[in-house]
């Protein structure tokens, strides 16, 4: 019995043996399954990993040959006459472009409208591109397209209120208010100080400081802009803030932006290798060129210059160069607008003795060969486009000077047109009150301006400040000139200076209405004379008047000021293609 138990309970246990070996191989072969799939999981989840980031690495490039593409853009557009073969994607190694020969495209024809987004509200012609940027990476499957759609925005200079090309600063001594109808744009930083309330849009491709440029630091004073429904936020942030982009947005609701929105700078197109400041040259100057001067543009052209001869008159000169008689006869003598005297205006800002080219306003509308020459102008040119000069070397300090200018050309008064531009090589200054009367479409393009009050006198011009007292006087004209900016402590005088004052204005108003246009320095051509001098300070050359200022100056007016548009391309929108 015994042993029949011990065999009973041995065979028991080799069965469960058994059993346990059966359920250890089955246990093997679950973890070995479950290892496998664990290890094609792992597989495929770094094969989706490498096909990701090789997605994604191709995408970033594919993005970056479309901004490439828009970078290249830009810098055609920005050359007059230039085309746009040079728009080609570039050159990354490891990586193949696939649609060299569609990578830019024109997408319609050019189309007048008013703008959104940055710069809302102005008129422009614009022309749409299309950029597809479609990129493979080497021995790879890995391929990406995107596609930019980006406008040309070719936008007339006058509808902004204030354009620099370069550093612009608005630090008024007293408080200020621009009403500008128009935005403030600065290709470079805007410095803001002092106390003054903004009432348009303001952006810049740099920097917005609150504080000044020059060694002075320290900002001011409270400045307020206004937010899109119209309410004045008192400005408490910099660009220089790490979280400006956001900040601006919630404060003045896209109505202050900086490159870090996307602003990008606005200039003219200009022929290879000339500036600005080549808009004034005139022919045998540095500079000239005819597809850019105001001078190929201009009906009716008073000049002293070698090139015609005789140095000793002036000459007067119609679009086709030929030079016309404007008198009822003689052997063409200034006529009775023209008057010419040496060393007759001191210029406390500049030091010197101005030699002046005086032009009677009253007396130029009641010349009919000098209106008819200016309503006919060249083609491509503008009516009412007066050009003034003299030779190089002819005076000393020549410069030229508008009198009476209270009452413009107009049609309704029986002349071919209505309004007056006026270009000059020289510094101009307006004297009087200019297109106070009903004012109609109006432009100063000089190398400098200088507003003399209604009280000037040329005989108390050397005279002590005190002797030098300003009246009320009112300006209704758009402005393109030059400044010397700021360097160091020497401030440039900012926008609030840009145009230029020589008398004591303490308690005055001087009211202006146009649109102001600073394009360049100086020193930049050796024909540049009144805005090389530093800014001098008050209480010598000259006091502040109060500011009446509004900027802005209607698009169905612009025709008539003969300026070249500055132009910008936005980037409109970006999508990724997939095939």
């Amino acid at each position: 019995m015994i042993s029949a138990h011990l065999k009973t309970s041995f065979m028991l246990r080799r069965d469960e043996r058994g059993m346990i070996l059966i359920a250890v191989v089955m246990l093997m072969s679950v973890l070995a399954l479950l290892g496998t799939v664990s290890m094609l999981s792992i597989r495929t989840d770094l094969l989706l990993s490498s096909n990701y980031k090789l997605s994604q690495e191709v995408l970033y490039v594919a993005q970056s040959g479309a901004e490439y593409g828009l970078n290249r853009l830009r810098a055609a557009l920005n050359v007059s006459g230039g085309g746009t073969g040079t728009v080609v994607p570039p050159t990354i190694s490891g990586y193949t472009f696939e649609n060299t020969g569609s990578f830019l495209a024109l997408s319609g024809g050019v189309v007048q409208k008013t703008l959104t987004g940055q710069f809302a509200g102005l008129t422009a012609y614009c022309q749409r591109y299309v950029i597809t940027s479609s990129v493979v990476k080497d021995n790879t499957n890995a391929r990406a397209t995107v596609v930019y759609v980006v406008e040309d925005q070719s936008i007339p200079l006058f509808q902004f209120g204030v354009l620099f090309d370069h550093d612009m600063e608005i630090l008024p001594g007293d408080s200020m208010t621009f009403n500008a109808a128009g935005p403030i744009h600065s290709n470079g930083d805007m410095y803001l100080n002092a106390t003054m309330d903004i009432d348009s849009r303001i952006t810049a491709f740099g920097n917005i400081i609150r504080n000044r440029k020059d060694s002075s630091p320290g900002a001011t004073g409270t400045i307020r802009i206004k937010d899109a429904g119209g309410a004045y936020q008192t400005m408490t942030i910099e660009s220089s803030t790490p979280t400006w982009r956001g900040d601006a947005e919630a404060t003045w609701n896209g109505r202050v932006r900086t490159g870090d929105h996307d602003i990008q700078p606005l200039r003219m197109p200009l022929p290879a290798g000339r500036n600005p400041i080549d808009l004034l040259a005139k022919p045998g100057g540095s500079g000239y060129s005819p597809s850019l001067s105001l001078y190929a543009k201009s009906g009716l052209r008073v000049i002293k210059n070698s090139a015609y001869g005789d140095t000793s008159r002036f000459h007067y000169i119609d679009k086709s160069g030929n030079t016309i008689d404007l008198t009822a006869g003689g052997l063409y003598p200034d006529p009775d607008f023209m008057s010419t005297t040496a060393n007759v205006l001191y210029d406390w800002r500049q030091g010197v003795l101005m030699d002046v080219v005086s032009i009677e306003i009253p007396k130029l509308k009641n010349s009919p060969v000098a209106m008819a020459k200016l309503n006919d102008p060249p083609a491509g040119g503008q009516a009412g486009l007066l050009y003034v000069s003299t030779v190089d070397g002819q005076y000393t300090d020549p410069a030229v000077r508008l009198t009476k200018g209270g009452r413009l050309p107009r049609v309704a008064d029986g002349h071919p047109f209505s309004g007056l531009s006026v270009v000059s090589d020289r510094p101009v200054y307006i004297e009087g009150h200019f297109n106070k009367d009903n004012p109609q479409p109006a432009g100063i393009f000089a190398d400098a301006i200088t507003v003399l009050s209604e009280n000037w006198s040329d005989a108390n011009s050397g005279g002590a400040l005190s002797s030098r007292t300003a009246s009320n006087t009112a300006v209704y004209a758009s402005i393109l000139a030059g400044n010397k900016d700021t360097a160091g402590s020497n401030y440039s005088g900012g926008a609030e200076n840009f145009i230029r004052l020589l008398e004591n204005w303490s308690g005055k108003t001087l009211t202006y209405s146009g649109s102001l246009a600073c394009l360049w320095e100086g020193v930049q051509r050796p024909w540049g004379q009144a805005s090389t001098a530093n800014w001098p300070g008050t209480g010598t050359v000259y006091n502040p008047p109060t500011r009446s200022w509004a900027f802005g100056v209607s698009f169905a007016n612009l025709p008539l000021m003969g300026i070249p548009n500055v132009r910008g391309v936005q980037r409109i929108s970006w999508r990724q293609a997939f095939n």
